[in-house]
């Protein structure tokens, strides 16, 4: 990986003197006792920004549910006055700073700009890093950044990585180093290495990996420490998150109806202790136009229309009976977190009032205040036409200190907060407030409602994120396709989401449908499973654990089924109890088989215990078998009892009867045979890797002789898939070292549906061969998964569906195994098709090494003019004879037959016949974990070191089947 210090630190930076947080407004009605202020207190804009030159730093007008932002004084004050400037940029930019006190950015070439803030307190420069244009189709990079002290100097130890390949940095991967603005006076005057000794006050450092695209930034801080330094890291969540359990209450329907207030509530604490919930995320009880009376229609009494946010709702009780309430939460270890409406105000609260009143004495002030649409006829923004509710302005400064206020105010009696519509305010002004709060207490938890998630909150902005996508896949689940959820998870990598980013898992909340709306209650409690069982946070909405159908009705205390709330009760216990199911804990996915489709199996690893589980969830209404590998235990951590299983001791299997969910301990996996019936071996001659028989090896040591030369193919079906192994005569080799284990075969396999229509016979691209028959699906692959997917594809070359491809050098070198999804391959066991094997080339036609007259270091020799087929192997059943079928002339390329799949297994006839007793039913090993199951967490990455300010790299079940907890 190449790095540098992107950095100028040893420069002098202007210095920026230590500002006060500036005194209240007059719109204030209360204050806080405590004094919270920004960053080192000045009106600095904070940390520096990173983009990319095809974004800007903008807070447009509607986008609904896109982020935005812009740039802000911190601290602010709303009676003073700031202006921005652009001091330096790349040669040939052009970019544009627009605004006033408050401004947007957009450049327009890539390379470091310098913006200067002119403030009461001085000037402050911000450097904002501007990258190439992104693709956001590319997956993003992540960076973990740590130092240590060596010889007295400090290193910095960046950790980045890709997520298509967790254990090797790409060679294009860059780390930059940043040293906050705010601190490069810290360090000026020194030059060389930086020593721990002469860090004489907290410095910040940003990492960025760079790509295709940059990552999310990680910080950390420098912490002066005697002679050596301490490292904090900024960024890391609160400690007691790593394993909370969320409660979520809509406030006015969770208490009795008869008496609903803090009190009532206060009464029920009990019942979450007893639950086991480490916090509750009240929805909003602050004074509002829409609590209790509310229609329905109007979403019930959910309180999200802010008339006063320093007083709470006088139906439910006084700021004190809430204070009490607070109390008796914190008594059963439960945290409270508050819900925090900041985007918007009601149209009743009296700033909105005033701004749509010209004759209002405080129109002009508050008119500044909101956003509108058209602003000469006072008609305000609202998202999504949310009448009743309009937004914020946050270009006025005056808006940030009133909302920093409502923050200081809360922070001291809560425990965490939740940001309502958190897309809809400025990443900027959320990039304060977490600063703000975690220098008073870096344990407060801070929740983002942004949807969909953007992994650029996870830097500096909050700590757990909503996880739309997976509730999505929640539901799919239900619907029959519950490999999405695994997916979800995984996509949160792909995305780029930090190691310390923790998602918010649920099933339904206050802003969704119920589930059992839609699907049954055994559905519901795989769900819910699915949500306590895979890394991250689990949220429960109240009444989820008694059976609620209806979205936003009252508790139904005293009237619920008390085995679902065991089943809940059970599910907390077992995601505390178990050190696997942490959020840290690794994903792991495995194979396994399963009756119908609506089945999930997956395991949870623990390394620092060394302790493994797997689950399996069952989302249809009756009682299903999964079968996994021998490896998993007979006690079902669920029931505490033993599972309904059933292990074969010949096929190495355990085959689990689940009735909603059963989690297993396990042990390390080990290869898992899976059952199938084979369609069709078709087997190849040793030694014919050479075409039609003239062609030569290249002349490299690199590709050795012998490497194409096939054995057979077999092609088996499963449940949902086919499964295609490619058997070589010799152990594949790796000169490469290709993100499987092998660098050479280039495979394709043809399928001909014989009742099938159109088609075509030329071969795909790169082949320089045609078929005696039309085909319909061709598969494709090779090695390096990471440039190009296995896949699928119709006669027309469409991508229709990926290819798993599976390759364990240490249990089976000679063997590529695939599992191909039968889309559209329904009729192959009445079908057709063809095997062939070539070698790989990344810059040939169609990935295809060529085959010429006279071969070479890396060409292929023996051909008959130039129409020759680049085949090097095939496999050769039946009657068919490989040189009849890559016979070509100067003028005439080669005709390859077809060979049928059908009922008769093709087999070479100088080998003996399979173990009788297999009536035909066979299995292709090693697609268990060793083979194809990746761990979410991914493996080990290379770490990155460098001296900071030298940019020179450094060496330094019960057993009754029916129970729904199996």
């Amino acid at each position: 990986m190449n790095r540098r210090t992107f950095i100028t630190t040893l420069a002098a930076a202007t210095t920026a003197s230590a500002f006060g947080t500036p005194a209240s407004a007059d719109h204030r009605t209360d204050a806080a006792s405590i004094d919270l202020e920004s960053g080192d207190g000045s009106h600095h804009p904070g940390p520096p920004r990173f983009l990319h030159a095809n974004e800007a730093i903008a807070d447009p007008l509607g986008h609904e549910t896109e982020t935005r932002d812009s740039l802000a004084p911190w601290n602010p004050d709303g009676d003073a006055t700031y202006s921005w400037s652009i001091v330096d940029a790349p040669d040939g930019a052009d970019p544009d700073l627009s605004g006033d006190d408050v401004v947007a950015f957009d450049p327009d070439e890539p390379g470091e700009y310098r913006l200067e803030l002119e403030a009461p307190d001085g000037t402050h420069e911000l450097t904002v890093r501007v990258y190439p244009d992104d693709t956001e189709d590319d997956p993003r990079p992540r960076v973990d950044l740590d130092a240590e002290v060596v010889g007295g100097q400090v290193l910095l130890n960046a950790t980045a990585s890709e997520p298509e390949r967790e254990d090797v940095i790409g060679s294009d991967l860059d780390v930059e180093f940043v040293v906050d603005d705010r601190h490069r006076d810290r360090l000026g005057g020194l030059d060389g290495p930086i020593s721990a000794a002469d860090i004489d006050d907290r410095v910040r450092v940003h990492a960025v990996a760079v790509g295709t695209r940059h990552s999310v930034p990680d910080a950390i801080d420098l912490v002066p420490d005697g002679d050596s330094i301490t490292v904090e890291h900024p960024y890391d969540v609160p400690d007691w998150a790593e394993d909370a359990v969320v409660y979520e209450i809509f406030t006015r329907r969770f208490p009795d109806q008869d008496d609903p207030t803090f009190d009532t509530i206060a009464d029920r604490v009990a019942h979450m202790a007893d639950l086991g919930v480490d916090a509750v995320w009240m929805t909003p009880f602050v004074e509002t136009d829409r609590g209790f009376g509310t229609p329905p229609e109007e979403g019930g009494p959910h309180g999200y229309h802010t008339v006063d946010y320093f007083s709470t709702d006088p139906d439910l009780g006084t700021m004190e009976d809430f204070e009490a309430l607070v109390e008796e939460c914190h008594e059963h270890d439960i945290k409270v977190i508050f819900d925090l409406v900041i985007n918007h105000t009601a149209d009743s609260h009296p700033f909105f009032e005033a701004a749509t009143d010209p004759d209002n004495p405080d129109h002009e002030k508050y008119v500044d205040w909101y956003r509108w649409t058209d602003r000469d006829a006072l008609e305000a923004e609202f998202y999504f036409g949310w009448g009743g509710i309009p937004n914020l302005n946050y270009d006025n400064p005056e808006v940030r200190q009133f909302c920093l206020e409502v923050i200081d105010y809360w922070v001291e009696k809560v425990d965490g907060i939740r940001a309502d519509v958190g897309w809809g305010v400025p990443k900027g002004f959320w990039q304060e407030m977490y600063d703000r709060i975690k220098r008073h207490d870096p344990e407060f938890l801070l929740l983002d409602e942004t949807m969909p998630y953007d992994v650029e909150y996870a830097g500096g902005l909050f700590d757990v994120h909503y996880d739309n996508h997976l509730h999505a896949a929640l539901g799919d689940a239900a619907d029959g396709n519950p490999e999405s959820i695994l997916d979800a998870v995984e996509r949160r990598r792909q995305e780029g989401a930090p190691d310390h980013a923790l998602f918010l898992q649920y099933i339904e909340n206050h802003d969704t449908d119920r589930f059992l709306a839609s699907h049954d209650a055994e559905s519901q409690r795989a769900a819910a499973a699915a949500t306590f069982t895979l890394p991250g946070v689990p949220m429960l909405y109240y009444g989820q654990e008694t059976g609620l159908y209806d979205w936003r009705e009252a508790m139904n205390w005293g009237e619920f089924d008390e085995y679902v709330l065991d089943f809940y009760d059970r599910l907390v216990d077992l995601y505390h109890d178990h050190p696997a199911f942490g959020a840290r804990g690794r994903l792991e996915r495995i194979d396994y088989e399963s009756e119908e489709d609506g089945a999930l199996a997956y395991a949870r690893y623990d390394p620092d215990t060394d302790r493994r589980a797997v689950v399996f969830l069952n989302f249809e209404t009756g009682p299903q078998t999964i079968t996994v590998g021998d490896y998993v235990h007979e006690e079902n951590l669920l029931s505490d009892s033993p599972a309904n299983i059933e292990y074969d001791e010949e096929t190495g299997t355990a085959a689990v009867t689940v009735g909603t969910a059963v989690v297993l301990e396990a042990d390390e996996p080990e290869e898992f045979v899976l059952s199938s019936d084979a369609l069709v071996e078709w087997p190849s001659e040793e030694g014919t890797d050479h075409g039609p028989g003239s062609y030569t090896y290249p002349e490299t040591d690199e590709i050795p002789e012998g490497e194409f030369d096939l054995a057979s193919v077999t092609i088996e079906e499963g449940d949902g898939h086919y499964r295609i192994a490619y058997e070589f005569q010799n152990e594949l080799s790796d000169p490469w070292n290709g993100p499987l284990g092998f660098s050479h075969p280039m495979m394709q396999v043809y399928f001909r549906n014989p009742d099938g229509e159109a088609g075509t016979t030329e071969a795909r691209t790169g082949v320089n061969a045609e078929f005696e028959a039309a085909y319909h699906h061709r598969v494709v692959a090779d090695g390096f998964v990471d440039e190009f997917q296995p896949r699928v594809e119709d006669a027309e070359g469409t991508h229709v569906s990926d290819v798993e491809l599976h390759y364990d050098r240490t249990q089976d070198p000679r063997t590529i195994r695939m599992t191909v999804p039968d889309d559209g391959l329904d009729y192959l066991p009445e079908g057709e098709g063809m095997a062939l094997v070539f070698s790989m080339d990344g810059y040939g036609e169609g990935r295809i090494r060529q085959v010429g007259t006279d071969g070479g270091d890396w060409s292929f020799g023996g051909a008959n003019g130039s129409d020759a087929p680049n085949v090097i192997d095939m496999v050769t059943p039946g009657n068919i004879d490989q040189s009849e079928a890559l016979a070509h002339s100067v003028d005439e390329v080669a005709t390859i037959p077809f060979a049928p799949i059908g009922d008769d297994v093709a087999t070479d006839p100088d080998e003996e016949t399979a173990d009788e007793t297999d009536e035909g039913s066979s299995a292709i090993p090693g697609f268990g974990v060793a083979a194809g199951a990746a761990g979410v967490a991914g493996g080990a990455a290379y770490a990155a070191s460098n001296a900071l300010g030298d940019a020179d790299e450094s060496d330094a079940d019960g057993s009754d089947a029916a129970d729904e907890t199996e």
